[in-house]
């Protein structure tokens, strides 16, 4: 039987026990890795060896020259520092992102290819001596990409010291809806999902007893609670070494973070319920005004996904881009597959997020009726390098580079609006809707810049699209 009636969104009750569980295990841990720390300090500033006690083998006295004892008394060749650090840096750089970091990988929720490689770093660096820890520990934060699969993975990541925390400007969350029932029902990931896939997928349920109590019981999904648990693990984690000041306020999880990817992996149209009000709140609100960038793919385009990416489009900077791709992932039974994109990066639709703001200066009230400015917020800083010339471009638009594929670095210029944040080309027809005038009158005059281009807009009607707006 194909079961496709709308799963209620809740947290399995028990993976939130296993984590419980783990968690009081890992303190326990990090409490006696001290103590022997401290052990092994006290032991070693005594003149005691902390390894077994054993004699040392007396070498007889002789005059006899060896090669071996040659080799012993010359110095190994010296390298230049810059090299060292250079082939460090080489040697502690990964091709590819590296999952979950500091916790133990999940196979089921890494793609193939991700199973059956390393990360490509020689982490034994880290272990040689001394100033090669301290130089490779600031080489391995800040010049790999981290991929997190699990809220508890990024929360583990908050033990690292701030110093290396504060170097990452990119991460990607892979989200995979989790689902659960208490009845032995089929549930399929329709073909619809992706222009890839020739037949229906079958989903991977987790079976859980009926329970009689008043819970919620039937088909269930860990879809929308987990994107919320991921943007709480990016709040400001607690760091005992730092003192608390009343002015200046406790840096988040990630506090250079210019750009996110979020993955969202078989979250099926009309299937999902809305996101709860938490959403809302950590997007818009804890988290806003914080990016340059979010890229979401698989975000499922009925009411439901569209209120999702309106969501977490708060997390941008004015003038913030915003792209919305097709799935590139489906889960199955023993992990994560690969989607043909059929189309790149450019052609999907993206969005500059309150393109007009930066013209004019705005205030809002807040519910105490405080006035607050948008100009307290900055703007997202604009694209190196010189765009292209367009006859189309005014005070109503916008240049962005866009990137043509999701996981290259290579990008190119393209012409947005102001006003509806969508490409020009898109927008034309939309840009022109104020444009009252017969031919035979005067052409109507931009007020933001006095000159006559498409689009033009009063003030007037641009204090309407402000509210609207908001």
């Amino acid at each position: 039987m194909n079961a496709s009636w709308p799963a209620w969104e809740c947290r399995d009750q028990s993976d939130q026990a296993e984590l419980y569980y783990n968690q009081p295990l890992r303190a326990k841990n990090r409490r006696l890795e001290d103590e022997n720390l401290n052990l092994k300090r006290l032991l070693r500033e005594h003149g005691i060896s902390w390894q077994k006690n054993q004699p040392k083998p007396v070498r007889a006295k002789t005059s006899r020259v060896t090669r071996s004892s040659i080799i012993q008394g010359r110095t190994l060749p010296h390298l230049p520092v810059e090299i060292q650090l250079r082939v460090l840096s080489y040697a502690l750089t990964s091709p590819h992102p590296i999952v979950d970091p500091l916790c133990k990988s999940r196979p089921e929720r890494m793609l193939p290819r991700e199973k059956g490689k390393r990360n490509h770093i020689a982490i034994h660096f880290l272990a040689t001596c001394r100033a090669y820890r301290f130089e490779g520990t600031k080489l391995l934060w800040s010049n790999n990409t981290f991929l997190f699969t699990s809220p508890a993975s990024l929360r583990q990541f908050g033990e690292i010291d701030l110093t290396y925390r504060q170097k990452i400007r990119h991460v990607t969350f892979r989200l995979i809806a989790r689902f659960y029932d208490d009845e032995d029902r089929v549930h399929r990931l329709p073909a619809t999902y992706h222009p890839s896939l020739k037949s229906s997928v079958k989903l991977a349920v987790q079976r859980r007893p009926k329970e009689h109590t008043l819970a919620r019981r039937g088909f269930r999904a860990y879809a929308w609670y987990q994107l919320i648990d991921f943007l709480e693990a990016m709040l400001p984690p607690h760091d005992p070494a730092s003192k608390a000041s009343p002015t200046q306020p406790r840096p988040r999880l990630f506090p250079a973070l210019e750009s996110l990817r979020i993955d969202f992996v078989n979250f099926i149209n009309d299937l999902l319920q809305y996101p709860p009000q938490q959403l809302h709140d950590l997007a818009s609100h804890q988290l806003g005004c914080m990016l340059n960038e979010v890229v979401l793919t698989g975000v499922p385009t009925d009411e439901c996904g569209l209120r999702v990416s309106t969501e977490l489009s708060g997390l941008l900077k004015d003038e913030g881009l915003l792209i919305d791709h097709a799935p590139t992932l489906v889960a199955v039974k023993d992990g994560v597959r690969m989607l043909h994109c059929v189309l790149p990066v450019c052609d999907h639709p993206s969005k500059v997020v309150r393109g007009m703001r930066a013209l004019h200066e705005h205030h809002f009230f807040d519910e105490d009726y405080h006035r607050h400015n948008w100009t307290e917020f900055p703007p997202a800083p604009p694209d190196e390098g010189e765009p292209p010339y367009s006859p189309s471009h005014s005070c109503r638009t916008i240049w962005k580079k866009v990137p043509i594929k999701l996981d290259g670095n290579e990008r190119r210029w393209e012409l947005f609006d102001r006003v509806s944040g969508m490409p020009w080309a898109d927008a034309e027809e939309e840009a022109t809707m104020f444009d009252f005038l017969d031919e035979d009158d005067d052409p109507m005059v931009c007020e933001n810049c006095g000159e006559c281009h498409p689009g033009a807009l009063l003030p007037d009607e641009l204090m309407d699209l402000y509210d609207d707006d908001l």
